[in-house]
């Protein structure tokens, strides 16, 4: 094997933005090289839902969505305040439209519209709907011999089938209607057929629905994938990134890149280290990302001149988790539940024994919550709800009633805590007894009057979607804690992706400490930091950025590379 090779591109990380951005420079006839160092591609866009947060989609205004991008940019406004950056969210609102609409036209990446309203939508220039965008569904049989090359979800169920939240009613409740049973029977039988074949199920949605199609597309694009394939660190001469040295098949090759490198390796979330140095005032120990995302980006443009930008709300994108103890010691990772989070009936509260957060905002906010209220000096934080609530929707890695016919095995292994009565349940988790009681029993007295006068949970469209309207409520989203057993699941926050990462421009490019780029380098998606600064407007502003700083940086490159 030669130990040197010379390409336009040289792309490390095969997330989103990596397989973005070799898509949008292989369109522009530019030869590309995309490195991944895990034997499967995919990263953390792979565990994900893939959603993008875009306003003024095509697809939107094909819906008639009533919006502009001067309303998204006043709902930013108001979400960042100081940490609103003007030049690159004009940039991104301005150029997201088209990132998006090129991916589609040049690969067999599809988008449709999703449901979700803006987190916090009641905010002047928020939106009920319209700005997320979701993948649109991808049969993984056409990936031939690359099928087992596409990272697992982080969601499946029966052993490997993929299932979206919108499917989970009729799971669990196949015999409500005909249309459910049809549903069940029809995924069940596709699955039991896919079997057969594969190792898997072959019906993808979310992050591996894209990168399905990505894969489809490099392939037919002529893209150089290479996985099992890390990178030892960057080549610079006088200044600027020529390329990287990246070990293939075994050996160390160096890969000059004419055009430039992207660094779009996923961020630093399963590195203790840097989670100590850059999230030192988040300090947390547990990732849903991929364990892949180790800082190699970050680590690797530092070491020649690039700048790390701190200047965020929170260096993380957060979500609750729990433990659930394993037989032999280890813990399995637990993420919000789909059935149980913000649902009318549960609540949380900290180690003071009072409720700290509205229950049915996003799951982000129900971290940042923590930190604000002591975590991780104090890890006494709990959803309480009743037990019925439990057997109802689930909590946690509990399924509901049948599926789970007894709590007692969740017991045994601390996952829950289980009390008669409140008093019994706040001496099992520690809080005081007292505290506990007067809690839920104002929370009782918001389920009778509707109102939610600290909180406001209820209020927003973003909380409605949470609610339940069947259960005749004053409020949909408050449902009484009146009858034991009571039930307390200890949470803690875990990052869906880092938002602190390398200091970049709105090309892409990666600045040093003064301003100045170092030149022929980019980072897209979580190796750079986030233009949302840790804060989390709504769903699909880590995605949908990655895809659009990709789009920016090959323009960018590639203009330079005409010169």
């Amino acid at each position: 094997m030669s130990t040197e090779k010379t390409v336009d591109f040289l792309i490390i990380g095969s997330g989103a933005a990596g397989v973005c951005a070799a898509l949008y420079a292989a369109e522009r006839g530019k030869s590309v090289m995309l490195c991944e160092k895990a034997s499967k591609i995919g990263g953390t866009t792979a565990l994900s839902n893939g959603m993008i947060w875009v306003p003024c989609s095509d697809h939107a205004k094909k819906a008639g969505i009533d919006d502009t991008l001067d309303n998204a940019r006043m709902y930013l406004r108001g979400e960042l305040g100081n940490y609103y950056d003007e030049v690159k969210i004009d940039t991104y609102l301005e150029r997201g439209p088209e990132a998006v609409r090129t991916i589609e036209n040049i690969s067999e990446i599809k988008f449709v519209l999703a449901g979700a309203p803006d987190y916090h939508s009641s905010r002047q220039g928020g939106v009920d709907k319209g700005r997320a965008l979701s993948p649109a569904p991808y049969d993984g049989r056409r990936l031939g011999k690359d099928f087992d090359l596409i990272a697992d979800p982080i969601r499946v169920v029966l052993g490997g089938m993929m299932i979206t939240s919108s499917e989970i009613k009729h799971f669990l409740n196949p015999l409500k209607s005909t249309s459910a049973l049809i549903h069940v029977l029809r995924r069940v039988g596709r699955f039991a057929k896919d079997r057969l074949k594969y190792s898997r199920g072959t019906e993808f949605s979310g992050g591996n629905a894209l990168l399905a199609a990505a894969v489809n597309s490099l392939r037919k694009s002529g893209v150089d994938l290479r996985n099992n394939s890390p990178m030892k660190g960057l080549i610079v001469e006088n200044g600027r990134a020529m390329g990287a040295t990246v070990v293939i098949g075994g050996s160390e090759m160096r890969v000059l890149a004419t055009g430039g490198v992207i660094l779009a390796t996923g961020g630093f979330a399963a590195n203790e280290d840097l989670r100590a140095e850059i999230g030192a005032k988040h300090r947390h120990d547990v990732t849903l990302c991929a364990p892949e995302v180790q800082g190699d980006g970050i680590n690797a443009a530092s070491q020649v001149g690039g700048a790390i930008d701190k200047n965020v709300a929170s260096p993380g994108f957060w979500t609750p988790v729990s433990r659930l103890k394993n037989k032999d010691g280890s813990a399995t990772i637990v993420p919000y539940g789909w059935l149980d989070r913000g649902r009318p009936g549960v609540i949380a509260v900290g180690p003071n024994g009072k409720r700290f957060v509205n229950e049915s905002n996003s799951y982000h906010d129900v971290c940042i919550g923590l930190f604000q209220n002591g975590y991780p000096n104090d890890e006494r934080f709990f959803f309480i709800c009743e037990e019925a609530f439990v057997k109802k929707r689930g909590m946690g890695d509990i399924l509901p009633w049948p599926w789970t016919p007894s709590l007692k095995s969740y017991i045994r292994r601390g996952y829950i805590q289980c009390g008669k009565t409140l008093n019994e349940l706040a001496a099992q988790i520690e809080i005081e007894p007292e505290a506990l009681t007067k809690t839920v029993e104002e929370h009782n007295k918001n389920a009778e009057t509707g109102v939610d006068a600290e909180f406001g949970r209820g209020e927003s469209t973003f909380n409605k979607a949470l609610g339940d309207a069947t259960l005749g409520l004053k409020n949909p989203n408050l449902g009484p804690i009146k009858n034991g057993p009571f039930i307390a699941l200890r949470i803690i926050p875990g990052t869906l992706g880092t938002a602190a990462g390398l200091k970049t421009d709105a090309k892409a490019r990666v600045l040093r400490q003064d301003g100045s780029a170092v030149e022929g380098l980019y980072a897209c998606g979580n190796d750079a930091t986030s233009i949302m600064a840790g804060i989390y407007p709504g769903a699909g502003i880590t995605i949908g950025p990655a895809i659009v700083s990709a789009f920016l940086a090959v323009e960018h490159a590639t203009s330079k590379l005409k010169k």
